[in-house]
């Protein structure tokens, strides 16, 4: 794959903004949760809260590590560019891009929960 440093250095900020947009994201969902669990102790709600509360630490862990794998690549893309600052807008190969992969991975994941979360919210309030 081919890609100028310019457009990494831009796919690298749309993705600490995809994060924070997902790390707030979790926060809602995490608060919603508590309202249920307050207003709701029957047993089989409580083992579907235990199970979301997991999700989302599983979900926060991974925003996480991604967040710091993307100001890695935005520290190494930076320190390139002010080594080759003629080359920041030709193309370059990079190889294969596991933060790309894992963003998606992510973002499915966050869908999905998401889905299931207001399917669940949806029987008990």
């Amino acid at each position: 794959m081919k890609a100028t440093l310019s457009s990494l250095h831009h796919q690298a900020l749309d993705w600490t903004r995809e994060l924070e947009f997902y790390a707030e994201e979790l926060k809602i969902l995490s608060n919603r949760l508590g309202e249920v669990s307050r207003k709701n102790n029957g047993q089989e709600t409580m083992t579907m809260v235990e199970h979301f509360q997991n999700k989302f630490i599983m979900l926060k862990e991974q925003i996480d590590i991604l967040k710091h794998e993307t100001k890695k690549r935005e520290e190494h893309i930076e320190k390139t560019a002010i080594g080759k600052p003629s080359h920041i807008n030709e193309q370059i190969k990079i190889g294969s891009d596991k933060i790309f992969d894992q963003m998606i991975d992510l973002s499915k994941s966050i869908a999905t929960t998401r889905y299931e979360f207001n399917h669940f919210l949806s029987k008990v309030m």
